[in-house]
């Protein structure tokens, strides 16, 4: 059920009124149901509801419902059926309707309309059961235990207690109803309502769902060892069940019972060995005993991978409440990052089939080039060859891809409007240090000790490579990343492990490196130079003044056209630095909330889309046949040529041997043979890939030795 469109009450009325007047009922119809979503019983506009009802020769044409609808169309068809005196119909969606929108107190039409002479009796236990119940207890599961006083359901819930009520004196021995009325008094916060229900719920029906009741309600008034009697009964009627155990554990957790709740964790484990629950919170228990940082990694890791913990993501909270760039990343907000995400998500089921096209993005103004860079690395762990045509039609004014003062590094280069790598590719072991880093999940607390351990083995020698590799970012650890906040991520890595490659400041390598990017080409880069120098910062009080002045003339060459990525991080890490002033802090703040606001420059897509090239198939086999026929007559060159100079799988007999040396299942072997790691031999394999794709003659060669 969607939303209706924003006009005032007050409007609606306006012109159902009009609409009224006018013949025209159906839209009449719908802007006093807009009107009477803002109160369902307001007596003058229900009025108007009657009269609107009562002009229809037939009432229900003027609700037939196709397809998707409104909620306030859905809330209007049960008025009519009520109109109608179909009650079954009418009080089955006006709780449907109450379900999508507890935040509007359309209970209000079902406790009227039961009111009614006759209509409850009149209903069967099935239709009262599965029509009005069964909702109000979804409606109950939704909201919080208790529910505050000012939450917008609080009508909702008041109501389906009185209507429950009704319905339990009409049929008494329904076990249902009382277990469900204690869900309700639980969220109203009558403790001892709830208990006394749930009892009766357990003598009329006793049962595993029952026994829960009543220790959830004993639960609720802290009454926890009794609690945990009644999730042990319940146990009894379901020995199977992990879900009391995982109850009874939050139960204890939260009254700091560190053992009771390691034991109920630990009992479903054991039921269920790696439950998702169970794993995280036993985690989170053994930090809390023993604030062993290794529990807290371990805990974070969970967040993260191919399925996801939300119970960990919901604990690490608890140790770490959420702050942007000391244990949260923002997704990049540039706007030819969002589009190229989209772009990525058309391609991911499938990339080899865009083999050929172009990703064309035409953009307002210049942004990060490491949005550039983060598209290339996509297409190389893909796979496909994909061009990218990329035009911006404005440069801002500082110019973001110059350097704002003379800096001794300079990752970045440009010709006109096209980013260029400025620094070579990296050496392959400063690579896979930053991804040992960045394969972490991203929390400083936990990062900083590992860039120190990495800096120290690395030295200050590394920086040019670590510099490099923030351009030429590693890979993710898995398929299921997004390449572009995993290169960002990569990017606060290295800047991380530059901070800490020397000690000293004035004078050292890393002061030298993370003031080049701080004032280098405009760049996701510059925000990770920022993290990195607000770790230092916040440190030492010498380094702190320096980079506060660093960012507050940063600020002052904020194109005022533009989407600037690094404006976010400078306000935010400046306001992690101690002993901020009041009138810094105010400043900061707002700017920040500029920010989040949309009211500092913005960059606009103009084009992004994806070209495919036409595929001409009977074009292609003319070229593998030609390609094989010159073979076949002794013809196309060298045999065995060399495709890769100087690299490690350099000629076709390579990658030959590599190949079959994997399909024999000696992978490791065959990987070792050159010097290879599953990391290195994507690379490899993407290489080859493209290169046999593109050429008909080395793919007839390949294919001639394999068979051989």
């Amino acid at each position: 059920m969607g939303d209706h469109p924003e006009n005032t009450p007050e409007q609606d009325v306006q012109l159902a009124r009009q609409a009224l007047a006018a013949g025209d009922l159906p839209h009449a119809l719908h802007h006093i149901g807009c009107a009477l979503a803002s109160n369902p019983m307001h007596p003058e506009w229900m009025q108007v509801l009657n009269q609107i009802v009562g002009a229809a020769p037939d009432p229900m044409k003027l609700v037939e419902i196709q397809g998707d609808t409104s909620f306030v169309d859905a809330a209007n068809r049960a008025y009519v059926l009520a109109w109608m005196r179909r009650w079954d119909e009418a009080l089955d969606l006006v709780t449907d309707v109450a379900e999508i929108r507890p935040d509007i107190p359309y209970m209000l039409w079902c406790e009227w309309w039961l009111s009614q002479p006759g209509v409850l009796p009149g209903m069967t236990l099935d239709s009262i059961m599965g029509g009005i119940v069964v909702d109000i207890m979804k409606i109950a599961a939704s909201c919080p235990v208790p529910t505050p006083q000012d939450d917008p359901r609080m009508p909702t819930l008041q109501s389906s207690s009185r209507i429950m009520a009704g319905i339990r004196q009409a049929h008494p021995k329904q076990g249902m109803l009382w277990f469900g009325s204690s869900m309700v008094a639980r969220r109203l916060a009558q403790q001892a309502e709830a208990q006394q229900f749930a009892q009766h719920a357990y003598q009329i029906d006793p049962s595993w769902k029952s026994a829960i009741g009543v220790a959830n309600a004993l639960r609720d008034a802290k009454q926890l060892d009794q609690a945990a009697q009644w999730f042990r009964k319940a146990l009894e009627h379901d020995k199977a069940d992990v879900s009391a155990h995982l109850d009874m554990g939050d139960m204890f957790l939260e009254a700091d019972r560190l053992d009771e709740a390691m034991r109920e964790y630990e009992h479903a484990e054991r039921k269920q060995p790696d439950h998702p629950w169970a794993t995280a919170s036993m985690y989170y228990i053994r930090w809390k005993q023993h604030g062993d940082p290794n529990q807290k990694i371990a805990l974070l890791r969970l967040t993260e991978g191919d399925k996801r913990n939300d119970r960990a993501r919901q604990l690490c909270d608890r140790i770490d409440p959420p702050q942007l760039f000391i244990n949260r990343l923002p997704h990049p907000a540039d706007a030819s990052s969002n589009a190229l995400d989209d772009i990525f998500h058309q391609m991911f089921q499938n990339p080899a089939k865009h083999h050929g096209s172009t990703v064309k993005l035409e953009m307002s103004h210049v942004e990060s080039p490491s949005v550039v860079a983060s598209f290339w690395l996509q297409m190389e762990m893909w796979g496909p060859q994909v061009g990218f045509d990329y035009q911006v039609r404005k440069i801002q004014e500082p110019d973001p891809r110059q350097p704002k003062t003379n800096v001794p590094f300079v990752i970045w280069s440009w010709e006109g409007t096209q980013p260029r790598p400025n620094v070579p590719r990296p050496n392959g072991t400063i690579v896979l240090a930053v991804h040992e880093l960045a394969s972490e999940p991203f929390n400083l607390d936990t990062w900083l000790p590992m860039a120190q351990r990495i800096a120290q083995r690395l030295g200050a020698g590394a920086v040019r490579d670590l510099l490099a590799t923030m351009v030429f970012p590693p890979r993710p650890p898995g398929s299921n990343w997004r390449v572009l906040p995993w290169v960002q991520r990569a990017q606060i890595a290295s800047a991380l492990i530059i901070s800490q490659l020397d000690s000293g400041w004035h004078g050292s390598t890393r002061q030298q490196a993370l003031m080049s990017l701080l004032y280098g080409p405009s760049d996701w880069t510059t925000g990770a130079a920022a993290v990195a120098l607000g770790v230092l910062a916040r440190q030492d009080p010498q380094i702190r003044g320096e980079v506060t002045q660093a960012f507050g003339w940063m600020l002052q060459q904020v194109p005022r056209e533009g989407f600037c990525c690094w404006e976010l991080p400078i306000v935010q890490t400046w306001l992690t630095f101690p002993d901020l002033d009041e009138v810094t802090k105010k400043r900061l703040e707002q700017h920040k909330q500029r920010i989040f606001d949309n009211e500092v420059g913005v960059s606009t897509v103009h084009m992004c889309q994806i070209e495919a090239k036409k595929f001409d198939q009977a074009e292609e086999m003319q070229k593998a046949q030609a390609a094989a026929q010159q073979l076949a007559a002794g013809g196309g060159g060298d045999p065995d040529p060399v495709v890769f100079p100087g690299q490690r799988v350099a000629r076709l007999s390579d990658y030959v041997g590599l190949m079959k040396g994997m399909q024999s299942g000696n992978m490791m072997g065959a990987l070792g043979q050159y010097g290879l790691d599953m990391m290195g031999y994507a690379g490899v394999a993407t290489q080859w890939g493209q290169k046999l794709a593109q050429d008909p003659t080395l793919n007839a060669k390949f294919s001639a030795m394999m068979q051989r």
